[in-house]
């Protein structure tokens, strides 16, 4: 009975309505603290103590807590502060002061349903959490999953086997970057410490997430991780000794991986080869059976990964990191990266050796030329369980004759598609009367006008817009199409970041 009340509580939850039905009467409030307080959210401005702090009588109802750092001192890390701010809670302003861990240990310790733990720095400093502080954390026995976000990970301290004791038993491991890439280098500290967590967590990791810059590749390689079922790796891309191992091996000793994700962005001289996941020259055997999310930026036709994949497979993802309008407009300061994108014959040649009909979403990033209509018609041909296409042609001087109409007209056969994604640098700074054409073109032609369609405009806020095909009034009258009133009125691009697009 219980359960199917907080059932209720919970569907009431995102309309706001149960924070004012908890305060109709006692009862009810009692019923409904579980559902309201379930996921919490604490700003850490100055030290964390019980004054700054939840209040004990909500502790056992908490399940998520987030921490937000709010620190000061963040600021003293700028590299190019005019002026040496004034330090008020550490004398390093790399590691923050706030997270007392004195304080943490005792109170998450306290906490009784507590199982996931995340903590955010919503700026771009280099700022970092010591290892006292992440000990505290990490050591709390119900913790189940942890996430690290723009914090460094123990920059400072360099970590042994011996000096970690206990830490709870994780499923879920996650050190997020999204903005800061070049300084994750300059601390490489970094790299030694998660490798020693997470080879202490391998017999309980199912989720794991890391920077590419500070990833430990060496422990990935030397350790078996028969929990593991998806990993995440995001970033920027160094060639070394342990990263220029083919991935296939590398990951060998991970059976039961469902989802790979491998977003990794190429500087400049290193060639897209590096990051195929199974050269033909090299020996090993397909480890992932159970493999059914496939993320690859840059994927090469000579990788023969794409003709060993499960038949089981649900999602592959063949685009670029950053997206390449990222790189060919210099947004967002990547000039230091390159981006070699394939050719729609090449991507044609990749897709042709995918045997997964029941596929269910894929991604593609193109420089259009003559394939560019068979490689559509390939689409819908192979994969026609399909419910989600997202793509990004680009020109290039071999030319293609695909036009809006050509688009629409090729993905009708995909009966079952639901959402569709599409970025054409033909018309990259075209007013929003232009892309609302564009729109109302290709979703009148597709089999479903029910589909969501998103397109991408460049312009100072590079924002994707929903649009769904207006009901026509009359037979003569041409196809309209509006934003989507039920969605949202665009959705922000960020370089490493297109989570937000794909909720």
């Amino acid at each position: 009975m219980t359960e199917n009340v907080d059932t209720v509580f919970e569907h009431s939850l995102p309309g706001g309505g149960l924070r004012s039905l908890s305060s109709s009467c006692r009862w009810i409030r009692e019923e409904t603290m579980p559902v309201l307080f379930r996921r919490c959210l604490v700003t850490v401005e100055e030290p964390i103590c019980a004054d700054r702090f939840l209040p004990q009588s909500l502790w056992p109802y908490v399940y998520h807590l987030s921490l937000r750092d709010g620190c000061p001192d963040r600021a003293a890390a700028r590299p190019h502060s005019w002026r040496k701010p004034k330090l008020h809670f550490t004398d390093d302003p790399l590691l923050c002061g706030t997270m007392d861990p004195e304080f943490l240990r005792t109170t998450l310790r306290a906490m009784p349903r507590l199982q996931s733990i995340s903590l955010d720095l919503m700026c771009r400093e280099s700022h970092g959490l010591g290892w006292d502080s992440l000990a505290a954390i990490l050591s709390t026995p119900q913790l189940r999953s942890f996430t690290l976000a723009q914090f460094m990970f123990s920059p400072r301290h360099s970590l042994t086997t011996d000096s970690v004791e206990f830490l709870a038993p994780l499923t879920t491991f996650r050190h997020e970057q999204r903005v800061l890439r070049d300084e994750l280098r300059r601390f490489l500290s970094q790299e030694a410490a998660l490798g020693v967590v997470i080879e202490k967590l391998r017999h309980t990791l199912e989720c794991l997430l890391l920077a590419s810059e500070v990833a430990p590749f060496r422990t990935l390689m030397a350790n078996q991780w028969l929990c593991l079922k998806e990993l995440h790796l995001i970033g920027d891309f160094y060639p070394s000794p342990d990263s220029r191992i083919p991935f296939v091996t590398l990951f060998a000793e991970m059976p039961k991986l469902r989802v790979l994700k491998l977003e990794l962005a190429l500087h400049e001289g290193v060639d897209r080869q590096n990051l195929q996941l199974w050269p033909f020259d090299d020996e090993a055997r397909f480890p992932w059976p159970d493999l059914i999310d496939l993320v690859v930026s840059f994927p090469s036709p000579e990788d023969r990964i794409y003709s060993h994949l499960p038949r089981s497979m649900r999602l592959l993802s063949l685009q670029c990191t950053p997206h390449h309008y990222i790189y060919s407009w210099k947004l967002h300061g990547l000039q230091h990266l390159h981006s070699p994108i394939l050719y729609a014959t090449e991507m044609l040649e990749i897709l042709a050796n995918v045997d997964a009909p029941d596929l269910d979403e894929l991604r593609l990033e193109y420089r259009a030329d003559a394939a560019e209509d068979e490689l559509l018609a390939c689409v819908a041909q192979r994969f026609p369980q399909l419910t989600s296409l997202e793509m990004h042609r680009f020109r290039s001087s071999a030319g293609s004759s695909v036009t809006a109409t050509g688009i629409g007209l090729r993905l009708a056969k995909l009966e079952n598609l639901l959402t569709l994604r599409l970025y054409d640098d033909a018309t990259p700074h075209s007013s929003f009367a232009t892309l609302q054409q564009n729109a109302a073109v290709i979703a009148a032609k597709l089999a479903c006008p029910d589909v969501r369609l998103w397109l991408l405009k460049i312009d100072d806020d590079t924002l994707w817009y929903p649009f769904r095909l207006v009901a026509q009034q009359g037979i003569d009258e041409e196809p309209r199409v509006e934003v989507d009133p039920l969605g949202h009125s665009g959705v922000r691009v960020f370089p490493y970041d297109d989570t937000a697009l794909y909720k």
